[in-house]
This record gives structure tokens, sequence and C-alpha cells, in this order.
């Protein structure tokens, strides 16, 4: 009976921290989402990268359109929790939230549904412009690339948890570090091509194109069963660097309220 009523107990606190972090998010969402670095970062740059990689080349639209979906998801799901952080240091906030009846754990839950859910809405937007252009793909399995949008976007938003893991109160010290890491990842991803080099399987955007090229063309690198193994590397990865940043942050946050 006891040891039932520890486990009610821990299941109820579970679901309380989880509804705490759903409020984190909607709050980052209301406030940090119209800033500066977020529009340039989220919107600008994919655009600009995208021509930059296209003009003067002759890609195949499924390629386009895993390309840019690629790199919408990773820009947007990685530069949110870089900035808030930062903000919330210096703005003295993020003592305030540690100190109410909340964990890091929380705060950094509610980060990366914020980044998921914008990276995952963002990133299917030229998917549809892609299925104006191109009415030959009305057969695609559309409810697999939605999930592998959603996947993707949990596994960036845990990643971008690391980048933000050094204990600054400058959001431009933070953006310098992730564009340092963020970049050559993309350099080293095959977007707007074909997968045909095993260099590209360092870059875990690699997984995603194959899920959205399997969607659209019913063809995978890795075979038939090769979008079992593209989610299976994207949950690892996900879980990986949420657990890694939890442990991260919980070292670092004495460091933040210093001086």
């Amino acid at each position: 009976m006891e040891t039932i009523t520890i486990e009610n107990s821990k299941w109820k606190n579970f679901t309380i921290q989880l509804k705490r972090s759903y409020a984190v998010s909607k709050k980052d969402m209301k406030i940090y989402y119209n800033k500066a670095p977020v529009l340039i970062q989220g919107i600008l740059f994919p655009i600009i990268l995208f021509f930059a990689f296209t003009i003067g080349r002759q890609v195949a639209p499924v390629y386009m359109v895993s390309g840019l979906m690629a790199m919408v998801a990773f820009l947007i799901s990685t530069l949110m929790s870089p900035v808030t952080l930062p903000w919330e240091t210096a703005q003295k906030t993020l003592e305030r939230l540690i100190t109410s009846p909340i964990s890091i754990k929380t705060i950094l839950l509610g980060n990366v549904w914020s980044s998921l859910i914008y990276g995952a809405a963002f990133s299917l937007i030229p998917l549809i412009i892609g299925l104006i252009l191109v009415p030959s793909w009305i057969s695609i399995t559309l409810p697999l690339i939605i999930l592998g949008c959603i996947v993707a976007g949990f596994m960036f938003s845990s990643f971008s948890l690391i980048l933000s893991a050094p204990p600054s109160d400058t959001v431009s010290t933070s953006m310098i570090l992730t564009l340092i890491i963020k970049f050559p990842l993309i350099i080293i991803s095959p977007l707007f091509m074909p997968i045909s080099s095993p260099f590209y399987l360092i870059s875990p955007l690699t997984y995603f194109i194959d899920i959205v090229n399997f969607g659209l063309t019913g063809l995978s690198v890795f075979g038939p069963y090769g979008v079992l193994l593209d989610f299976g590397i994207l949950f690892v990865l996900g879980f990986g660097f949420l657990f890694l940043a939890f442990a991260l942050h919980k070292k670092t946050l004495e460091k933040r309220f210093r001086g």
C-alpha cells in the first residue's frame, strides 16, 4: 500500500511539473519569439542560405523541399534556448523562476516545447509550397513527414539546450557560440542534394532529410526500412541531448547568479 502511495505521489508530481513546463513554454513564445535575433536567424537566414545553396544549380524539387525543411527546422528549433536563458539571467527572472516551486528540468522542458512547436510549424511551410508547385506529390505520406518534423524538432531543441549551458547573461556571447557550432553542421549536411556520401552521416540533419525524402518519393537512402533507422537515431540523439543538458545546467545553474 505504501509503495502504491509513493508511486502515485511521484506520478502526481511529474504531471504537475509537466503542466508547469507548458506554462513556461507559453511564456517563452509570448515574450521572446518576436525578438530581433529570433526573427533574423529564424526567417532571414534560411532564405539567404537557400539562395546561396541553390542559385546556379540544377536542384530536383524533392531536394529543394527536404533541404529547406531541414534548414528551417534546425535554425528555428535551436535559436530559442541560447537566447532565452541569457535574457532571463540578465533580467533576474530566471532567479525568480528557480525560487518558485519549479525545477530547472521543468524550465528546460518548457524551452523544448516552445522551440519544438515553432520549429515543426515553420518547417511545414516549404512542404506546403512544394505541394502547390508539384501536384504529383498529392499521394505523399503526409503523416510520416509531420511526425518527422516533430521528432526532429524535439532533437534539435534538446541539442540547443546544450548550447545554452554556459552561464552567460549576454545574448551576443551565446549567439556567437551557437553560430560557431550550428553553421558547420549545416555545411556538412546534404542540403539540396542526394545523400551520397558517408560523410553526411555525421550530421543529424541527414536523418530528417531522409525522412522527408521518403515521405515525398517512397525511397530512403538506407533501404526499405531506412526510415525506421532515421527515427531511431533522432529519438536516441534527442533524449541523449536532453539528459546531457539536464546534467550540464545543474552544474552551471549557481554560476548564473554569482555577482
